[in-house]
């Protein structure tokens, strides 16, 4: 009696000869140079923060390892991914948090099509008008959904709102490690690092400098319990994600004391929508709570 008869799993499998390891590798090799050509080619279309990078090439990664005669193909797949993930990563000089945010809609997409191409088995290509339709958003002129988006953060700032009027005249007095919470402190998410200008007359300016780059504003509009600005430039890293638009900033007396809400109006260059959109919103909301706590 050998050792596995009474094991209700029986033996394990024999190791593969190695000529079918070869094979696999050379599979393995050539998938992932398929996936590279993909981020080429979306390089080359200047679709790099759309669908068709984020979506589209896991997808065609799924299919091409549904192709492939194994049972491992989950495995496959995972490795195919890891694989490119990285390389794509350091060709494009992306940022942990920038890899860290998009892993999971790329392991999700790839995972979500090779199940849909198992369970269509032969008919693998009735799968495609759906891979195409979630992987053209943004790749397409006019093919974007919700790009416009705002943040806002509110809170007390003051016991009078006088007092507070008159701090923002002076200008923001930032501390970027007491300002930012605990997602930016983590995610080394880029925030203001100070503010220079004075005013808030119209045409008064503002400069926000940070890690990489200045964001210039001005003002447009001011009254007694508002002040409206535009952003006139932005050099920062961030113009990678968002491109910052205006913004507007109002405070009120109340019994707890002055409360002010920053809103922050900017459009969101990275697709697909039902994924970056909520994504951005909550490291902008970030954002617009962390420039706020400067106000006090």
């Amino acid at each position: 009696m050998t050792w596995y008869e009474n094991d209700a799993a029986g033996p394990p499998d024999p190791a593969p000869p190695p000529t079918l390891r070869r094979s696999r590798l050379l599979a393995l090799t050539a998938i992932v140079v398929v996936g590279l050509l993909g981020v080429w080619l979306s390089a080359r279309l200047g679709r790099l923060d759309t669908a068709l990078l984020f979506v589209g090439v896991p997808c065609g990664l799924a299919f091409l390892v549904s192709l492939l005669p194994r049972r491992s193909d989950w495995g496959t797949l995972f490795k195919v991914v890891t694989i490119l993930l990285l390389l794509a990563s350091a060709l494009l000089h992306e940022g942990a948090l920038c890899v860290l945010i998009a892993s999971p809609l790329i392991y999700g997409a790839a995972a979500m099509m090779l199940g849909l191409f198992k369970l269509s088995a032969g008919q693998r290509h009735a799968v495609l008008p759906v891979v195409a339709l979630v992987a053209l958003e943004g790749a397409l002129p006019g093919a974007r959904v919700n790009a416009e988006q705002s943040a806002s953060s509110d809170r007390i700032v003051a016991a009078q709102c006088a007092d507070f009027a008159a701090a923002l005249d002076r200008g923001p007095a930032i501390d970027p490690a007491k300002d930012r919470g605990r997602l930016l402190q983590v995610a080394k998410y880029p925030t203001p690092l100070d503010v220079t200008g004075t005013g808030l007359a119209v045409g008064d300016e503002w400069s926000l400098r940070m890690a990489d780059g200045v964001i210039t504003t001005r003002v447009a509009a001011s009254a007694a319990d508002h002040v409206d600005f535009i952003v006139d430039s932005d050099t920062a890293r961030t113009t990678r994600w968002v491109g910052l638009e205006s913004g507007s900033i109002t405070w009120a007396q109340t019994d707890a004391g002055c409360r002010a809400t920053l809103t922050i109006d900017y459009t969101r260059k990275l697709d697909p929508s039902w994924w970056f959109g909520p994504v951005t919103d909550v490291f902008m909301d970030a954002g617009a709570s962390a420039f706020l706590n400067g106000l006090d």
